[in-house]
């Protein structure tokens, strides 16, 4: 049984990589004024007014839509910090922002 669950969501994961991997590598820079994403193809903003919140796990920090009628997610994965520091930078700057939940 665990087998089974563990890879129906290997599968999942796998075909979310198969349908945004023409876009090519991800890039986030996360600043005062918000959130930037860049493709090769596009550029996302958003500003930290559409976000009610967030939660630390372990390995992410998760930022909560304000919008109920939505389920928007943004998570920030922690591997992706180079640099010691960066993580408590990034942590000061979402507690200035948003409410930790």
């Amino acid at each position: 049984m665990v087998l089974l669950v563990w890879s129906r969501t290997w599968v999942q994961a796998a075909h979310v990589q198969r349908i945004v991997g023409w876009q090519g590598e991800y890039r986030t820079t996360v600043s005062p004024d918000g959130i930037t994403c860049r493709t090769d193809h596009s550029t996302l903003i958003q500003k930290w007014s559409i976000f009610r919140g967030y939660r630390e796990t372990e390995g992410h920090f998760v930022l909560l839509s304000r919008d109920p009628n939505i389920m928007m997610l943004d998570v920030l994965a922690k591997r992706a910090i180079r640099e010691t520091g960066d993580l408590e930078r990034l942590r000061a700057i979402l507690d200035l922002r948003i409410p930790r939940m």
